[in-house]
Order: structure tokens, then C-alpha cells, then sequence
């Protein structure tokens, strides 16, 4: 129990770290959210808890590298809480809608992390737009199709790495 925390926990790091370099960049503003695809995983596999919970903290880490803002003021603002609420809110549906409909093959793993991944872009982008400015710059589609392509693959990582059972799913 403790040690599959710790997995989580390291796989958050992981993603982390890899949506901070620029590994997998494609162009100037096309790179895969790691975080989000982590969220989508573990809220298909354990339940909508764990997605609120890895949603919340994992939007939390992906915050923390946005840095700050000097304003009109001087002042240095911080967008902490975007990314958190919108991956917690994704978590969360994922967890309590999809329950009976996920099956774990390549076809609609691709769909279901596309759809995700554009869902929780949309919520970020209007949490931004509502509380500092509209940023666009901020990429919707090509993030989308970049985690599809390669987020069979991640899951099946996951999948190998957790040695996930089908009984042990949503306890």
C-alpha cells in the first residue's frame, strides 16, 4: 500500500520533470502533458478519489513551474491553482462518469486521453482567462494529439510498471 504511493508519487516527479524539458517538444509550443496523461491513468484505474487527489497535486507541480508575473504594479503574481483545480475536476469525472465504459485497448485509450487532455486544456484555459488575461499562445488541439499518440503507450507502462490486476482496479 505504501509502496504503491511511492510509485505514484515518483511517477508525479517523472512527469513533472519531463514536462519541464524539452525532450518531446515538437516545434515552439507543442510538447505532451505528462501530468495530465498520470491523472487519466490512475482516475481509469483506481477510482475518482485518486483522480481528485493526483489531479490536485499534480496540477499543483505542473503550477509551481509556471513561475511568476511582474504586473502593472511591480507586483509578482503567481498562478498557482489553475492547472490543480482543472486536472481535479478531469480526475474526478473520469473517475465517477467512465467507471463501466473504459476498456483498455489502444483505440480508446488514444480517444479517451485526446478527449480528456482537450477537456482539461479548455477548463485551464478559461480559469486563466477568467482570473489574469487570454492567453494565445496556449494550444488546445496539438497538445490533445500529441498526448493521444503517445498515451497507449504510457498506459501500458503503467500498466507494467504498477502490475495492475484487474481486481485490483477501483478498490
Amino acid at each position: 500500500m505504501i509502496l504503491d504511493k511511492v510509485f505514484i508519487f515518483l511517477a508525479m516527479l517523472l512527469a513533472h520533470f519531463l514536462n519541464g524539458s524539452n525532450i518531446f517538444e515538437l516545434g515552439n509550443a507543442i510538447r505532451p502533458d505528462f501530468m495530465i496523461i498520470i491523472v487519466i491513468f490512475f482516475a481509469f484505474r483506481k477510482g475518482a478519489m485518486y483522480g481528485l487527489w493526483l489531479g490536485f497535486f499534480g496540477g499543483l507541480l505542473t503550477d509551481t513551474s509556471l513561475g511568476g508575473e511582474i504586473g502593472a504594479d511591480n507586483a509578482v503574481y503567481y498562478k498557482i491553482g489553475l492547472h490543480s483545480l482543472s486536472y481535479a475536476i478531469v480526475g474526478y469525472v473520469i473517475g465517477k462518469v467512465t467507471r463501466n465504459a473504459y476498456t483498455e485497448n489502444y483505440i480508446s485509450i488514444t480517444i479517451y486521453v485526446m478527449g480528456f487532455t482537450f477537456l482539461s486544456r479548455v477548463i485551464t484555459y478559461f480559469l486563466f482567462w477568467m482570473f489574469f488575461y487570454s492567453n494565445h499562445s496556449y494550444s488546445f488541439v496539438y497538445v490533445s494529439l500529441y498526448n493521444a499518440f503517445i498515451g497507449p503507450a504510457i498506459f501500458f507502462l503503467l500498466t507494467w510498471i504498477f502490475r495492475l490486476e484487474a481486481d485490483e482496479v477501483r478498490q
